[in-house]
């Protein structure tokens, strides 16, 4: 206790301040359990210990490589996830597959009725031309009756230049002439367009079966689960109840469907015949 400090020499000159070391004056004494020891080298009392510091240039590359790092796993992840085909946006619901396709069937038949559905439409817009856009009711049947002689390949007919109307007149009428032709072609096609529905219908019910079986597996598996909850049996129930009444409903609309395009190729002669007539004079649109 009554000791004094011992002055041994400093063993680091320039060493750093250390906790446990404290300041008398120029010098620093160490207190201990042997007799003190007064340290005989300067110290700035309190200095902070320097840390070496990273060159700048060297840190920035530093920085940007850890920067960069993220953004190429991240890249990397998302390449991995679409390979996985289960978390392709692509796959479609089988149950919303199978809803759209009594309209897929119903477009079927659309392409192959349209244009008879549009003779008696056209007839009408080319017998009221005369007197909603002042054309000769001659010249415009003329005309009528060349774009309906037109095929496909000759291309736009430029059959108004010597009409003596306003220019927008004039673009009813090509507008209506180019329909013409339009229709005349889709009934010419119309055997070949009804072979193709026909094939078409086919498929998609026999797609329509296969999803319907692929559903009708799922949920019967679900509901064969003993721990199955009351309600979610409840609402998967009601989703197959949905699948058996689309199977029923699509197998009806195939069979229409298949029986209406059956009937078209003749009705689309038919069509013919009346629309050519029309513009030749012979018949009356009512005919």
């Amino acid at each position: 206790m009554g000791r004094s400090p011992k002055e041994t020499p400093c063993m680091v000159p320039g060493s750093f301040f250390v906790p446990g070391l404290q300041p008398v004056g120029g010098r620093v004494v160490m207190w201990g359990e042997h007799a003190p020891t007064v340290a005989l080298c300067p110290v700035t009392p309190n200095r902070p210990r320097e840390i070496p510091t990273m060159p700048r240039i060297s840190l920035l590359v530093f920085l940007s490589a850890a920067l960069a790092l993220p953004m190429a796993t991240g890249c990397a992840n998302k390449d991995k996830g679409t390979e996985n085909p289960e978390a392709s946006d692509s796959d479609a619901d089988p149950l919303v597959e199978l809803q759209s396709i009594p309209d897929q069937i119903q477009a079927e038949v659309d392409m192959v009725l349209q244009p008879i559905n549009d003779v008696d439409v056209v007839i009408d817009q080319v017998t009221s031309m005369p007197q909603t856009l002042g054309v000769d009711a001659g010249s415009l049947k003329a005309m009528a009756a060349a774009s309906l002689s037109a095929k496909a390949e000759d291309g736009e007919l430029s059959l108004t230049a010597d009409l003596d109307i306003a220019a927008d007149a004039k673009a009813e009428v090509d507008e209506v002439l180019l329909k013409v032709q339009g229709i005349a072609t889709g009934l010419r096609e119309t055997p070949e367009r009804a072979k193709t529905a026909t094939t078409n219908i086919v498929a998609l019910g026999a797609n329509a079966t296969a999803l319907v079986g692929k559903l009708t597996a799922k949920y019967q598996a679900k509901l064969s689960n003993p721990m199955l909850k009351a309600e979610k049996k409840a609402e998967i129930q009601a989703e197959l109840d949905i699948v058996i009444k689309l199977d029923a409903d699509i197998k009806a609309v195939v069979n229409d469907a298949k029986t209406t395009v059956t009937e078209l190729p003749s009705k689309g002669k038919e069509a013919l015949v009346k629309l050519t007539a029309a513009f030749a004079g012979d018949a009356s649109a009512s005919t």
